[in-house]
């Protein structure tokens, strides 16, 4: 198979970032992260309230992915032409507009149409990703896409920590500080970024082509990645859409059953996990592991703990099971987007990162809706039978289809086409 680089230019490129240019960027997806963190914690007791059931709450997520799946892969092709600022800013005027209808909602219709709405947001993450991935090398670009992970990661953290202290105020005032974070994070991308390069409108046919979603994946290695990440990522839908509905109805916490406070601090945990992983420990990795050899380590994470949780009774068991799945994730997520990035030319950047995130975005349709049919006729055991079959099934297909040796951070150029 051949491999396509990032950029021609990339030889001799520098093997460090450039920090000047990553700390903005990694405060405008910090920032946006902690709204969806300060929301996740609170939306299925919201709906809750409102008399949904683990169905309705999974067809709520659903709906938000539908729109995901649209507008990531057009987004990411829009910030290929117009730059990855416009794009972000954009994203972030609609999810404010969004949060500001979650927030006065009083049907579940209302919440729908906000997290639809929402769901349009998926731009931020992709032309954030691709804004990292023009800011650094082949053999940066997973560390580069790293940053911007483990800015996700600590903004669940700090938005999920401040989530559970102000959900016993009102389930409504966790969503009002995700808008103000929103709002700020429009004020950081527009002083904080530069417009970086745009292809511009006066393209020609020959151009427009070469960003295509076909051309993206004409490649058989980029066909490969995607199938294994709609096996990662519909598993790992599964496991994460129903997991309050899972922990409220099977753990105890306290003398009562677990809540949206106790739900924040597992999301506070997973974010601290993401910044460790995309800090410390995926460059080191990166150093010892081909891109093959990775993605199967990361299947044998999350199948660990996927069994793991399935099995849990005790606290303990079910922390463990998050290590794991966290750690596993964590990894995933800029593996993926970077293998992705450097077997593409420069100008199919966001396309190529887009596509990705509209990959995740389609299992995210699925996965709850199937995942609340099942624990709904509260098949546990089944849950978690179906969540490792299919993570199984992904890890065989990166063991047996992903070239074996070509790691395409240090893989040769292909010639110019």
């Amino acid at each position: 198979m051949s491999v396509e680089m990032s950029s021609k230019n990339e030889v001799g490129a520098p093997d460090r970032l450039d920090w000047r240019l990553m700390l903005p960027l990694f405060a405008v997806v910090t920032l946006y992260a902690a709204g969806i963190g300060a929301v996740l914690p609170v939306l299925p007791f919201y709906l809750r309230e409102m008399g949904a059931s683990p169905f309705v709450f999974g067809l709520v997520l659903s709906t938000e992915a539908l729109s995901q799946s649209a507008a990531s892969p057009l987004l990411g092709q829009l910030s290929d032409r117009f730059g990855r600022k416009r794009v972000l800013l954009a994203s972030q005027m609609v999810a404010v507009v969004s949060l500001l209808l979650l927030a006065q909602a009083q049907s579940i219709l209302a919440v729908l149409l906000a997290r639809f709405l929402f769901g349009f947001t998926a731009g931020n993450f992709s032309a954030a990703a691709a804004y990292a991935a023009d800011n650094s090398s082949a053999m940066t670009r997973r560390q580069a896409i790293g940053v911007v992970n483990a800015g996700l990661g600590l903004g669940g953290t700090i938005g999920a920590g401040f989530s559970s202290i102000l959900s016993e105020i009102s389930l409504t005032t966790p969503i009002y500080m995700a808008l103000a974070l929103s709002a700020s994070g429009v004020v950081v991308t527009t002083f904080g970024l530069n417009g970086g390069k745009v292809m511009g409108q006066g393209a020609d046919g020959a151009d427009r082509e070469k960003v295509s979603l076909r051309a993206v994946t004409s490649s058989p290695v980029i066909r490969v990645l995607m199938v294994v990440m709609l096996c990662h990522f519909l598993a790992y839908g599964m496991y994460t859409s129903q997991l309050p509905i899972f922990l409220a109805d099977r753990f105890v916490w306290n003398g009562h059953a677990l809540g949206p406070s106790e739900f924040s601090y597992i999301i506070a945990a997973d974010g601290v996990i993401n910044i460790l992983v995309q800090l410390f420990l995926l460059r080191r990795l990166g150093r010892f592991f081909s891109e093959r050899r990775l993605i199967i380590l990361i299947f044998a994470l999350i199948c660990t703990g996927f069994v793991s949780a399935g099995m849990a009774s005790t606290i303990p068991v079910l922390a463990f099971a998050v290590l794991c799945i966290s750690t596993g994730d964590a990894l995933a997520k800029p593996t993926y987007l970077a293998a992705l990035s450097v077997h593409v030319s420069s100008e199919r950047q966001g396309v190529a990162i887009g596509t990705g995130q509209a990959l995740v975005a389609v299992t995210d349709i699925a996965s709850p809706v199937l995942a609340g049919f099942i624990l709904g006729l509260g098949l546990y055991e089944a849950w978690s039978g179906v969540v490792v079959a299919i993570a199984i099934v992904g890890a065989i297909i990166a063991a047996t289809r992903l070239p074996r040796h070509a790691d395409p951070e240090i893989a040769v150029p292909a010639p110019p086409v």
